[in-house]
């Protein structure tokens, strides 16, 4: 099992898009493929309209006061062929929940993914959906991380952004050494326009490898696949936007056979 987190601490950086449609291009590769929101705005239920009281606050509760386990049958939603657990508004309480359980340090709530995600070992990947900011959940999710894919607009107020991502990583990486920024990329891309052409030559020049040549183009078909509550390749597989995710994906997964390999 490897875990794949979307992370921008900049909100409204197309994370719930991402994570939605790289989740659905892994398992249109045969790879058996979990979902998991924990953003508090709760917006894959909403995308994929998915209705649970049963969410990942709930779940992550049962872990701790289970010791671990977790009877994660009724969190599961199926959605359109992929397994799904949603959040909502209630995993804002998370910090406070594990404050009264006497967690004032928050290490616990720093390790419960870790006993978490022992419990789903049967997927070849998870893909997270975090919240665009910096706390205790991100740091932990990114603690038991493997591949971190970083979306970003194309505008500085959103690669600036970015900075932060890449201090977090540096922290994350003392606990957690096998955590890899897989790749930054663009979303929204308008591919003519001279602000992405000096935007995509800088990230080149400044991030190297981390950055994907890979981008998102802008595609009208992502807002009607949202209100068709589909992923773009259930809605248009032939999309502009289908089309990058699925290449970003495939990239993924020969780099990642050939990382394993070295």
């Amino acid at each position: 099992m490897k875990i794949i987190s979307v992370i921008n601490p900049k909100g409204g950086a197309g994370k719930t898009t991402s994570a939605i449609n790289i989740a659905y291009a892994l398992k249109n590769k045969d790879k058996r493929v979990l979902l998991i929101d924990t953003d508090p705005r709760g917006a894959i239920a909403s995308y994929l309209d998915i209705r649970n009281d049963n969410t990942i606050f709930e779940a992550l509760k049962e872990c701790y006061d289970s010791l671990g386990m977790v009877n994660k049958e009724k969190y599961i939603n199926e959605k359109n062929g992929m397994d799904v657990i949603i959040s909502n508004i209630y995993f804002n309480r998370i910090d406070e929940f594990f404050k009264r359980e006497g967690d004032e340090s928050g290490q616990d709530q720093l390790k419960i993914f870790k006993d978490f995600f022992e419990n789903f070992s049967e997927y070849d990947f998870i893909v997270i959906d975090t919240e665009g900011t910096v706390n205790n959940t991100v740091k932990g999710i990114l603690n038991v991380t493997d591949y971190v894919f970083a979306p970003s607009k194309v505008s500085f107020i959103d690669t600036n952004g970015l900075r932060d991502l890449l201090e977090m990583m540096e922290i994350a990486k003392v606990d957690n050494p096998k955590i890899k920024l897989y790749k930054i990329f663009f979303v929204q891309v308008k591919g003519n326009t001279k602000v992405f052409k000096k935007a995509h030559l800088e990230m080149k020049e400044i991030l190297k490898e981390m950055y994907s040549d890979i981008y998102v183009r802008e595609d009208a078909n992502i807002l009607n696949s949202m209100e068709k509550h589909k992923d773009i390749f259930s809605f248009k597989k032939s999309s502009n936007a289908a089309i990058d995710y699925k290449n970003l994906v495939n990239e993924f997964l020969y780099n990642e056979v050939y990382i394993n390999k070295g």
